[in-house]
This record gives C-alpha cells, structure tokens and sequence, in this order.
C-alpha cells in the first residue's frame, strides 16, 4: 500500500540534501522514476529569455535518457508545443500533457509538428507532465515521460507532483547559494599541465575548471563566452550541441568509447572542439567530460611521443597518423612515403588493431585526446 507520509519524507530528504550533494538533484530525479512509474525525468536551467530554448545546466534520469538526448540533437524542443503551453500559463504548477492540453491530430495543418510526433511515436512515449519555476537568477524547467506500458499520468499524480514543487523551488535557491562551494574541495588544476587549450566539465554541463590555454584562446572570440561555471558558445545550437554530447560522454559505460567533435564557423577562424568522457574519484564520483579546443593556429597535431609509447606503434606508422590527422587520403599518403596504397593500407589496418578502433573517424579522435 502507498504510504504517503513516507513518500513525501524520502522526497523531501533528498530535495534538500541535493544543493550539497556533489551529483545535486541526480537522486532526486532517479526517485522519481520509481515512485512515479517515469521513463525519465529531467530538470534543466535556462536564462530568462524567451525566445530561445539553451540548455544551461541539467540533470537527466530513466531508462529512455538516450532517446531525449536524441531529441535534443535534432533541435526538437523548437517544436515542443507542450512547453509552449506551459509557458503561457501560470508558473510553479505542474500541467499534465494529456490532462491540460492534448496531443494535437498527426493530420494537423501545422506540419512542424511532424518529427516531435515521430519521435514520440518511436520510443513509445504516450505523456508528458512538465513545470516551470522562475527564479531570480534563472528559470528551472522539470519535465517527464511515461511510455504506453505505463499510462497517462492521473489527476491524483499531477497532485502529488504538485506538493512537490514550492520544496524544489527552495532546494534551487539553496543550490545557487551553495553551488560554488560544492566543487571547491577538488583541485582541477592539474589540468593546467596540459598545454593545450582544456576545459573540464561536469556531467551536468558545468564548467569545473578551464586552464589558462583555453581562458587565453577563447578571450578573442566576441561571440564566445567564458565564466567561472558556463561556456557560452557562438549559438544557442552550439551550445546544445555540446552539452547533449557532455552528457553522452558522463553516460558512456566504462571502457567504451564516446568521443564527438564539434565543428564551430567564427568570424574570427573556425574552431574545432573535442569531448572525451572522463571520471573522477576522489571521495566521491564525478562523471563528465573534458574538452579539447583547436583553432586555426593550432592545427591538430599528434603527440608523437606519447602515442607511440601508449600504442606501441613504429615511427612509420606514426608518420601515417600525422598525415591522416590532415585529412590527407592513403593514396597520397603512399606517394609521401614513397610506399604502395595496399602497403598503406595494411599499416592502417595495424594502427587500428594496435589502437582498439575501427574507422578513421575514431582514429582521428583518439590521437586528438593527446594534445601537447
């Protein structure tokens, strides 16, 4: 049988243990799975302009988390007409999707809606209950799915959320007051030993420590912008694109291999970013991601050095990395060298089984992982 009393004691408990906690409102958020019947939930921070959807800080949980980072990959919160809604009515309330709006007829004459429909569709997605709370620093919006198996959320559900939401409000504004003392006891600055441009992310999308290669760099970009706890990149879709691939990163089973390269145009010159995943013990466990930056003047470059110790690998070989970090095709290559395409090829072959990849993409991303 329910017990209400201590459904709402445990909640309450890890609401207000979360502005200290160094994983926040993750708990939180994974107790709602259960005891809502959730496929996910998430919480997410957002400036207060209206006009643009920019994933500032969040947390993520459920069994269906890849598919709404999916969602946020292909740009679908533009056309969330749920959260459209909702911020068009009063604030600090919890709405239910197929209680206070409805999914509007695929045959709709607004096709825009098309691909959220899809992608709803696919992962058998059947409601949405959702929030917005406004606070002086920021807007915090929750949102959840449940997925056919589950059904719709009930009025008594909606309610119960609802008790919920004045003591998540509180629980921000102690997590502002607190947030920057939480981290203060790991000290990031090792990373100052690496050279090149680096900055360490939480899995949450904060910015834990940037050395001074990356505060140097990104000082002369105007539409980039830097702070003590966010990275602010030359559009909202960048800066989605890169918390959506932090986030896959701090997800990332360990021993597996979840890089992602982002591509920035700039009026300056164009910027490349690397995002490997990253775990870090020291007490406690901190998932995240540290990225490496690569502009114009620093062509990507192999630390020879270094692979050829960690790898194992000739001084040909190596040689051939360096060129393909160029872009340069293994017939060119084969001229360079003064050896034949199918000799080529067979190095690459030894390079990936000395490596553990399986294409040049992913080649390419793990040499980047080594910068001077």
């Amino acid at each position: 049988m329910f017990n209400k009393m201590v459904f709402f004691s445990q909640q309450l408990q890890l609401l207000y243990s979360a502005p200290s906690h160094h994983e926040h409102f993750q708990p939180f958020l994974e107790r709602l799975i259960d005891d809502f019947s959730l496929s996910d939930a998430i919480l997410h921070i957002q400036s207060h302009q209206v006009d643009f959807v920019e994933l500032e800080t969040v947390w993520i949980a459920g069994p269906t988390t890849a598919a709404i980072i999916e969602g946020i990959e292909q740009n679908l919160l533009d056309f969330n007409y749920f959260g459209q809604f909702m911020a068009q009515q009063p604030t600090e309330k919890v709405y239910g999707f197929m209680l206070d709006h409805g999914r509007l007829p695929d045959d709709y004459q607004n096709y825009r809606f098309a691909p959220i429909h899809k992608w709803f569709d696919q992962h058998e997605f059947i409601d949405i209950a959702g929030c917005i709370i406004q606070l002086e620093q920021c807007t915090v919006y929750f949102h959840a799915h449940r997925q056919t198996k589950n059904g719709v959320f009930s009025r008594a559900d909606i309610a119960a959320l609802n008790q919920l939401v004045p003591h998540l409000k509180q629980a921000f504004k102690l997590y502002f007051q607190l947030k920057s003392a939480v981290y203060s006891e790991y000290d990031y600055s090792i990373l100052d030993l690496i050279h090149h441009p680096s900055i360490l992310f939480h899995q949450h999308g904060e910015v834990l420590y940037a050395n001074e290669s990356a505060k140097q760099l990104l000082s002369i970009y105007q539409n980039i912008t830097l702070s003590s706890s966010r990275l602010q990149l030359s559009s909202t879709e960048a800066t989605n694109q890169l918390k959506t691939a932090i986030m896959k990163a701090s997800l990332a089973q360990p021993g597996t291999s979840e890089r992602s390269i982002i591509h920035l145009d700039s009026e300056q010159y164009p910027l490349t970013l690397l995002v490997m995943p990253v775990q870090h013990h020291r007490g406690a466990r901190l998932s995240g991601a540290i990225v490496y930056f690569y502009d114009k003047e620093s062509s990507p470059a192999a630390n020879c050095e270094s692979i050829a110790l960690i790898f194992g690998l000739t001084s040909v070989e190596v040689n051939i990395c360096e060129l393909l970090l160029l872009g340069i095709h293994r017939n060119q290559i084969a001229l360079e060298l003064e050896r034949s395409p199918h000799t080529i090829k067979d190095y690459i072959k030894s390079i990936y089984l000395k490596t553990g990849v399986n294409s040049q993409s992913e080649l390419v991303s793990l040499l980047l992982s080594f910068p001077y």
